[in-house]
């Protein structure tokens, strides 16, 4: 599937330029960190997938166990991947992990699509895209929360498929 600038527009935003600008606005409803500028920007295409585990009312419940993700960019080119951590790595081989719990959440729109996160950055390594990334945004989700049907056991595991855009952001000043 191509993604191009226009997917983008719909789902947020009104003006960026991919590499070493300044974000013009910020996405609706996000206060982004000061002093950040836009480093990367890219869609990730994947599953998040969902562990049953033991519910202390009762029965069993979906537990996030971790995301598996393509990392594209607004070609449709494939750049990195995102995963468990959590973590990304891009191909020229830089790689950071994120803090958890994240920063701030919000509500995305529509109850079938997770939660928009800003996630500060704990461990970098390899010289690369991601090497002075301090911030990760994730907004414009589509899909990824768990079923609505309970797990009957713990061996059960779900994939739902998923898909955002993930904003990668460099303190400056």
């Amino acid at each position: 599937m191509k993604i191009n600038r226009l997917w983008i527009l719909l789902h947020g935003f009104t003006c960026f330029a991919l590499c070493g600008s300044s974000l013009a606005q910020e996405p609706q409803g996000i206060r982004l960190p000061e002093n950040s500028r836009l480093v990367w920007a890219v869609v990730g295409e994947g599953v998040q997938i969902y562990d049953a585990k033991s519910n202390p009312a009762g029965g069993y419940k979906w537990a996030l166990k971790a995301p598996e993700a393509e990392l594209k960019d607004m070609s449709g080119k494939l750049v990195g991947k995102h995963f468990a951590g959590p973590g990304w790595s891009a191909n020229d081989g830089s790689e950071i992990e994120g803090a958890l719990p994240p920063l701030t959440t919000w509500t995305s729109d529509g109850a079938k699509n997770i939660a928009w996160l800003l996630v500060a950055v704990k461990s970098r390594s390899g010289a690369g895209v991601l090497d002075k990334v301090d911030y990760v945004v994730r907004i414009s989700t589509e899909g990824g929360v768990p079923p609505d049907e309970l797990p009957t056991s713990e061996r059960e595991t779900a994939r739902v498929n998923y898909r955002a855009i993930y904003l990668f952001l460099q303190k400056v000043g």
